[in-house]
């Protein structure tokens, strides 16, 4: 019996109209994902320029170079025997404004105090990530001309020998700034795995593959396919010790369907580019497109 051609009609504008309905959800879905992105840098963008802003304040307001302002503190804490009540008061305040103002300097994440005075000082650097404290870090620095490391703590892949070189004998704040930020990024990307594998591995395919410094990490994640899964691997390269996000992201697909899913995957790759890595499945896992991996 011959088909009716008016049914096969109507077959096929259903068919055109089911598409058309999926892929307007498709494009509604990738412009909620823009806007999420675009959002998400909007507050980065505003949490860095508050941080800029702290530490340009402390930097303004600091009463001189931070070697000069521990030198004073140990020579003020050491009161002369002939001091009158007054003279005393006058030290007492000085001791006090000086505490004051290397407070302000731990703010920026950095301490310090006298080793041996006049001739070496510890500084403690102190990481953290969105008000949790990571790790402490330290240096013996000998401060007389020529300054040199006596000794420290720093991993191994932070070029720390290498910024002493370029920093340490002209400008020590530049010098202390600089490896503050290694290690602060450091820590915050090992923090970000850390919390991705601890809130997010029921949506990863096997661990995270990771070098020591954290600036290579690979890892997979099944996402949602019609009614099949596949598996989406991920390789993030961080250009340089002091990237908190990641500055190259691959995305590679292998499924049947690899060219339905490049505009799911590149909304992908704008979230591992600009969201903290453990937040990337906050949003994927709200928009439904990735599974749980079994």
């Amino acid at each position: 019996m011959a088909q009716d051609p008016a049914a096969g009609v109507l077959e096929r504008l259903r068919k055109l109209e089911k598409c058309a309905n999926t892929l307007a959800i498709e494009q509604m879905k990738a412009q909620h994902r823009a806007q999420a992105v675009q959002q998400k840098r909007a507050v980065i963008q505003q949490l860095r320029s508050k941080r800029d802003a702290l530490r340009t304040r402390v930097t303004a307001q600091s009463a001189g170079p931070m070697l000069d302002i521990l030198a004073d503190t140990q020579a003020a804490s050491t009161p002369q025997l002939d001091q009158v009540d007054v003279s005393t008061t006058l030290l007492k305040e000085r001791i006090e404004t000086l505490h004051h103002i290397l407070e302000a300097y731990h703010l920026t994440g950095i301490s310090a105090e006298v080793r041996e005075l006049n001739s070496a000082f510890t500084f403690c650097i102190n990481t953290a990530y969105e008000g949790t404290y990571l790790d402490s870090y330290y240096l013996d620095i000998q401060t007389q001309h020529p300054r040199k490391i006596i000794c420290h703590n720093i991993p191994a892949f932070i070029p720390v020998e290498q910024m002493a070189c370029t920093y340490l004998q002209l400008d020590l704040r530049r010098f202390m700034d600089v490896l503050r930020d290694a290690l602060n990024a450091y820590t915050s990307r090992r923090y970000q795995v850390e919390q991705l594998q601890k809130l997010h591995s029921m949506f990863l395919t096997g661990q995270v593959q990771r070098n020591a410094a954290y600036n290579l990490l690979k890892f997979r994640y099944p996402i949602l396919c019609g009614d099949m899964e596949q598996d989406v691997q991920v390789k993030l390269v961080y250009k340089d010790l002091a990237c908190y996000l990641p500055t190259g992201v691959t995305l590679t697909y292998t499924g049947a369907d690899a060219e339905s899913t490049d505009a799911k995957l590149e909304c992908h790759r704008q979230l591992f580019e600009n969201v903290e890595l453990h937040r990337v499945f906050d949003s994927l896992k709200l928009q439904e497109e990735v599974a749980i991996s079994s």
